[in-house]
């Protein structure tokens, strides 16, 4: 999928589709996290993922949106599936 076919985290509709983003390894707001910034939108990653890549790197991140409750958290998350240092 492509940033042209889905503008938000919102707009995925089935939970079991795989998206691709890239940007920036940044620290989260919650300690011991990793997030993904893409063009000003974060993305808190979830699961281990073993690779080169560390904080501050751009990368390219391949998952699955991770479902959410209502008002849990204002960050989307990403269950990662792949990372690949860019």
């Amino acid at each position: 999928m492509t940033r042209s076919q889905f503008e938000t985290m919102s707009d995925f509709t089935d939970p079991l589709t795989a998206v691709t983003r890239r940007g920036r390894l940044v620290l989260a707001q919650r300690e011991g996290f990793l997030e993904l910034d893409a063009a000003g939108e974060r993305f808190e990653l979830l699961g281990p993922f073993d690779n080169a890549a560390e904080l501050g790197d751009d990368v390219e991140i391949t998952g699955v949106v991770a479902p959410q409750g209502r008002g849990v958290r204002e960050t989307p998350a990403m269950l990662v599936r792949h990372v690949r240092r860019l």
